[in-house]
């Protein structure tokens, strides 16, 4: 047999080795078994109101002039995915204005290379590897961006960068990245791994793939987005193969149980990966969980599983990623709930606003704080034709300080009208008993009322016998009844006759 006829049967027999040597008793295998999970991601920062409009503007128009265009209509499908309450208008509370300072997509390079042979055999093989034709694909747009409000306030700005640069062979097959990495973010969130390709891609397929990936990243920066992850899952014949099967079906309870159920294994090193199993199980039903305190509750499981895991085998390289990524999922949930309970004190204050317009009438100072919260006019004039009563300053004073305060003709013509339409504000010399029954009948929890109680510049209680009845009827608390009797003993009380200093 000659040498070269040797080297071809060795390259066969290495081949033939690597196909069908065992994957091992017990771990994640040589073809890794792989999910895709989804998760919250928190916007970095929030947007005022519920309106936006996006803006895009570009230096490279000549290059392509369908490109500010088509970026538009994806940011803002983007946008109103990953945020259902919000909505575009001309005169929004945002606007999301975005440059493209730099888009090439250079033509294909072509060069011959020895195609990578290493894994089949080493130098032996290496000798006889052919020489191939490598493809390489590369592509860059830039962004500058930045988020303002109403009033022209900036919220925030950013630039990104969405890179693609890959190598394939002959036969379409994707060999080693180039220089830069495909479709690399400037955002330190993690998009999930890359996924698989068939083939090089189109000059059409890239400028899709480069704008997505910039879309992406911007999202990220004002709404809650979602996240992708990459997880593998530990394999082996028996318990782990049937929750393995349940988990790449989604069904995370099934595959949990199955786990948690099965006998350990009798050695430590190969009881880790049934462990390592449980914890992603745990990881995945808290991305399913509709809410945040559930969801930490699920990723602490997962944290303490995933840490069992390491304990019972350290050497298991695969075990590590997994526990920076629950730190980073808990954070990212704690924030989603810092979130939700601010829109709920944001909501209880609004609901003690409305309480005191109701008792008051809409005043000037009310619309101006509406204008710059970023509410649209709309709104607005739906909030004023909806006042049972208005208290508004028309003077020329009062209409100066209106404008000043961005307020629209629109919205003055439509204060002038309900001004005349609507019965004068009964004014009141402070906070009051009704007031206090409405915020407890609202749901407002003690603590805000009493703060609302501290705050109020005067109040008007009814502290007599028959008003503190009157309030207890109304389920008003004894702390919140006590904090109503602190608070008339440090101010004046009204001329109404009420007790109020008692």
């Amino acid at each position: 047999m000659s040498r070269s006829a040797k080297i071809v049967v060795l390259a066969t027999l290495g081949v033939a080795a690597l196909v069908t040597a065992p994957a091992g008793a017990q771990g994640f295998g040589a073809n890794k078994e792989k999910v895709t999970l989804h998760r919250k991601l928190p916007a970095v920062v929030h947007l005022p109101g519920d309106t936006i409009k996006v803006v895009i503007n570009s230096s490279d128009a000549e290059e392509d002039g369908a490109l500010p265009y088509d970026f538009q209509a994806l940011l803002e499908t983007e946008l109103l995915k990953d945020d259902p309450n919000l909505r575009d208008d001309d005169n929004p509370a945002a606007e999301i204005i975005c440059e493209i300072t730099e888009y090439s997509h250079p033509d294909p390079q072509y060069t011959n290379k020895l195609a990578p042979a290493a894994a089949l055999g080493g130098a032996q093989i290496a000798a006889i590897a052919k020489v191939g034709i490598i493809e390489r694909i590369t592509g860059k747009l830039n962004v500058s961006f930045q988020a303002k409000d109403a009033n022209g306030h900036g919220i925030i700005s950013d630039n990104i960068e969405s890179t693609y640069d890959r190598e394939f062979d002959s036969a379409g097959n994707s060999t080693a990245h180039g220089v830069l990495g495909q479709l690399t973010g400037s955002l330190s969130h993690a998009k999930g791994g890359q996924k698989s390709e068939d083939g090089p891609p189109t000059a059409a397929e890239l400028r899709s793939r480069l704008i997505i990936d910039a879309v992406q990243q911007i999202a990220e920066h004002v709404v809650n987005s979602d996240e992708s992850i990459d997880v593998l899952l530990a394999r082996k014949d028996g318990p782990l193969e049937e929750g393995d099967k349940d988990a790449e079906t989604g069904l995370w309870e099934r595959a949990l149980e199955t786990f948690e159920t099965a006998p350990a294994f009798p050695k430590p090193d190969e009881d880790a990966y049934r462990l390592y199993n449980i914890g992603v199980a745990y990881e995945a039903l808290a991305y399913e969980a509709d809410d945040e305190k559930a969801a930490m509750k699920y990723l602490d499981q997962a944290a303490i599983n995933y840490g069992k895991a390491i304990d019972a085998k350290p050497t298991e390289k695969y075990f590590v990623e997994p526990q920076k990524r629950i730190e980073t999922a808990i954070a990212h949930y704690k924030e989603l709930d810092l979130e939700k309970q601010r829109d709920a004190e944001k909501a209880k204050t609004q609901a003690v606003d409305a309480e005191n317009s109701k008792a008051q009438g809409l005043t000037n100072d009310q619309v101006i704080a509406m204008v710059k919260s970023g509410m649209d006019d709309a709104t607005i004039i739906q909030t004023i034709r909806g006042a049972s009563a208005v208290n508004f300053d028309l003077l020329p004073a009062g209409q100066k300080a209106l404008a000043t305060g961005g307020v629209s003709v629109h919205l003055l013509a439509e204060m002038k009208v309900q001004a005349a339409k609507k019965p004068p504000a009964v004014v009141h010399k402070g906070l009051s008993n009704t007031q206090i029954i409405s915020m407890v009948k609202s749901g407002m929890d003690e603590q805000t009322i009493i703060q609302a109680i501290h705050g109020a510049t005067a109040t008007d209680f009814d502290l007599s016998p028959a008003g503190q009845q009157a309030l207890t009827s109304g389920g008003v608390s004894a702390r919140v009844l006590a904090a109503m009797k602190a608070r008339s003993t440090k101010s004046p009380g009204p001329t109404s006759g009420h007790v109020a200093q008692k």
